[in-house]
């Protein structure tokens, strides 16, 4: 049994994956300007990475957000608690 897509699903489906004209930023990911004003990059595996206001910020926080991930820096506070207890008299 052979499944068709309805004009609906092309349409989605074309609108989600990369376009031609647009370029990719560091051969990792490539902004897309939301249709309300706001900048949301996609990932190679195209699923949504960051949002921002401004293409700059969308991109910065990218490049920052990637590089945490390669360098697993966001793992070196893995564990660690805190306390919000204040101890002493108030």
């Amino acid at each position: 049994m052979t499944k068709t897509k309805t004009d609906d699903q092309v349409k989605v489906l074309q609108w989600v994956t990369k376009p031609d004209d647009i370029p990719t930023i560091d051969d990792a990911f490539w902004v897309k300007r939301q249709r309300w004003g706001t900048f949301v990059s996609i990932g190679a595996d195209d699923l949504e990475i960051i949002t921002a206001l401004t293409e700059e910020q969308c991109i910065s926080a990218t490049r920052w957000y990637l590089k945490g991930l390669q360098d697993n820096s966001f793992r070196d506070n893995e564990g660690v608690t805190y306390s919000g207890e204040v101890g002493g008299k108030l």
